[in-house]
């Protein structure tokens, strides 16, 4: 009787997503296993460390020495500099329009993951793996548009087409994939995608997109489909952890990327310019998705650009800023070629936006869509 049920493979979109969900589990685990060690240390030495000053030997053999008494001597053994350090850290602007604090509202320290998240961003796009040459890339953006429509009708995240895209491009620019079999790969893509970014309940079933997509009049079964998946967990050798700019964006958007004492021209801020941050930064990551020649930057090089060029195009003042630095890793100078990459592409796809004065009420109606 199972062999009946085989075609519609309601049970293979169970097994499959389980698994992938149980490897996010996995990498999770692993990702928070060192935080979770120095945490309970922390906190069983927290009480001890006065009594017993001897250092302490963890699990790798590693010594670590307990917290000592404050000695105020140590002050004559902190370089100048340090302490001037010390001090324009407490002169940074706090952050405008934040409603929560995210590393509380997680419990957990959110600047891990953005280091694991820089330390990832390798997997899928650096400039070692810029291929300007691929035999795709001159329908890579009929794909693109094709994929994001996909996207929207089965209601997915923003964030899932854009990892979706990601598998596409790692796939095609490293194999000779017939074109016969572009458009089954690229929708496996987004299911796969799906699986992995997606909650379950979220995710399309195969009958919905073989009709969606219209594979069903090709030809195309849940049977053929599964290999399809099979096919791009193989090619991408089930490393599904995609960073795209848009996941660096929502943690800088989250730790928080305007201030208090930022202008915007030349007045202060209004309570909604946070949001119209957000929106403009969200319209160019999705911009400059569509073009594959950014795939040449870091994903947090072109994150920071896009915030850079965000800011630029509501006129904040001033358009970077140490807190920005700090929160990115980049000075504004080290990301100066991608932002003027970013900025010149939007003005040829927007001509005169670029000059044109931007209003919060100019976003409301749809600018610069």
């Amino acid at each position: 009787s199972s062999s009946t049920n085989l075609p519609s493979c309601p049970r293979y979109n169970i097994i499959l997503s389980t698994y992938i969900r149980n490897l996010a589990i996995i990498y999770i685990i692993n990702s928070f296993s060192i935080l979770h060690r120095i945490t309970i240390f922390a906190m069983n030495t927290r009480s001890t460390a006065i009594v017993s000053p001897t250092s302490i030997p963890n699990q790798s053999g590693f010594m670590f020495k307990p917290i000592q008494k404050w000695d105020k001597s140590i002050l004559s053994t902190i370089p100048v500099q340090s302490l001037q350090q010390s001090r324009m850290a407490h002169t940074f602007s706090p952050p405008y329009g934040l409603e929560s604090n995210i590393d509380e509202e997680l419990n957990l320290c959110t600047e891990d993951l953005f280091t694991d998240m820089l330390d990832r961003q390798l997997d899928f796009v650096s400039p070692s793996t810029y291929a300007s040459g691929a035999a795709y890339l001159p329908y890579r953006r009929y794909l693109v548009d094709w994929m994001s429509d996909v996207g929207e009708q089965c209601r997915l995240h923003n964030t899932t087409v854009h990892v979706s895209i990601l598998f596409l491009d790692k796939i095609f620019r490293s194999n000779n994939i017939p074109r016969s079999q572009w458009q089954l790969i690229a929708t496996a893509c987004i299911s796969v995608a799906a699986k992995y970014e997606e909650a379950e309940e979220h995710c399309p079933p195969i009958p919905d997109l073989l009709l969606l997509t219209k594979l069903n009049q090709a030809g195309h079964t849940s049977l053929s489909f599964r290999d399809g998946e099979s096919e791009v967990l193989r090619y991408l050798g089930w490393r599904l952890r995609a960073i795209p700019p848009l996941h660096i964006i929502g943690y800088f958007l989250a730790k928080g990327a305007t201030f208090q004492s930022d202008s915007w021209q030349g007045r202060a801020l209004i309570e909604k310019i946070p949001k119209y941050v957000k929106k403009y930064a969200e319209f160019f990551c999705n911009l400059t998705l569509q073009e594959y020649a950014f795939q040449q930057y870091l994903p947090s090089q072109l994150a920071a650009a896009i915030l850079l060029a965000s800011r630029v195009a509501l006129q904040l003042q001033p358009r970077w800023r140490p807190e920005l630095t700090r929160l990115t890793g980049y000075e504004e100078s080290e990301i100066k070629v991608v932002f003027n990459h970013v900025w010149s592409y939007y003005e040829e796809q927007f001509p005169g936006h670029g000059q044109r004065s931007i209003s919060p009420q100019s976003i409301a109606e749809g600018f610069p869509y």
